[in-house]
């Protein structure tokens, strides 16, 4: 299936919204404000083009950077000792920690003192009236400049909030209810203690299969045991436990299926609900903790893009199932 012409942005409706793409020309989801003659947007909210000429053609500001305190680090015991990795919670005003509750919500972190070329997005995993909590591996030339601010400063600069951490958000609103799956492996671990709190405050019920991946550690299932949320250790096998995930969605009813790993992770379960398919059996509905590389999460550097779209702002649906195979 072809992707639309405009679709659906995180930040429409929002105090974010009309951004800068909207003064360029390149709009997520206002076909008018790409140039084009007619509206196809299919957008309900509050009219984007109307807000663009309501403020006077001007964008409105971004996401504000806040320097915020490190209140506790914790190293995590990872089997090699190749790179580190660290549970961090930070200090943050109360606004930017209530609105990283949402499911696929993230922030990006730099040190103090550096250009905004340092910043790193990281998943939210919990948060308190004022502070967040944060997972983050230190491997290359960013994260290790993080990783000495949060050893040494213990400040940090945070920006955001930015929600754009899970795709197919719509699918989980409509089906928290019901049953869910979430496949995890790696760092990919901490986009799922909120979608987990998510399905458990409306009454669904929430599994997790969860693989140590090449972080080599399991590190949310405290969490999901205070929520609530059923969970399984996945050990490594040859065949990435495509067997063990094929068992548990023909054997139980599943009404959604997460995805949170790597692209090729994603690749295979898409490829394992198709093969399931065409049996005949009913298969979950499919959502995708982002694998796109985002550096500055406000769809202008274009590191993001996805079959056209800038994938840090738009709100792609199972239509874009085929290009994530490519």
């Amino acid at each position: 299936m072809q992707p639309a012409k405009s679709l659906p942005c995180f930040d429409a409706g929002s105090e974010y919204c009309p951004c800068i793409l909207a003064g360029l020309g390149k709009c997520i989801s206002c076909s008018m404000l790409q140039g084009k003659d007619t509206c196809d947007c299919g957008w309900n909210g509050v009219c984007v083009l109307a807000e663009f000429v309501r403020t006077g053609k001007q964008a409105r500001p971004g996401r504000e950077q806040v320097t915020a305190q490190v209140t506790r680090l914790t190293p995590l015991a990872r089997p090699q000792a190749d790179y580190k990795a660290y549970l961090a919670e930070i200090a943050v005003p109360s606004k930017l920690a209530r609105w990283c509750t949402l499911p696929g919500s993230f922030v990006l972190l730099r040190p103090e003192g550096t250009r905004e070329a340092f910043n790193v997005p990281i998943s939210v995993m919990e948060t308190s009236q004022h502070s967040i909590k944060i997972a983050v591996e230190c491997r290359g030339p960013k994260t290790t400049a993080l990783e000495q601010a949060l050893l040494k400063h213990r400040k940090v600069v945070v920006t955001g909030p930015f929600w754009s951490g899970l795709q197919g958000y719509t699918q989980l609103a409509s089906l928290a209810h019901g049953n869910t799956l979430v496949i995890a492996k790696g760092m990919a671990q901490a986009a799922v203690p909120p979608i987990a709190r998510y399905v458990r405050a409306r009454g669904g019920n929430v599994k997790t299969l969860i693989g140590p991946g090449t972080l080599g550690v399991v590190f949310i299932d405290g969490i999901l045991e205070r929520l609530g949320a059923g969970f399984e250790h996945m050990p490594r096998t040859e065949d990435r436990n495509l067997g063990r995930i094929s068992d548990e969605i023909t054997t139980r009813s599943y009404d959604l299926l997460v995805s949170a790993g790597s692209k090729l992770q994603h690749q295979a379960i898409l490829n394992l609900l198709d093969t399931i398919s065409e049996g005949d059996n009913p298969v979950p509905r499919f959502v995708w903790v982002s694998h796109l590389t985002m550096v500055c999460a406000e769809g202008i550097c274009g590191s993001c893009l996805l079959a056209g779209f800038r994938g840090c702002k738009a709100r792609f649906d199972e239509s874009f199932e085929v290009h994530l195979l490519h």
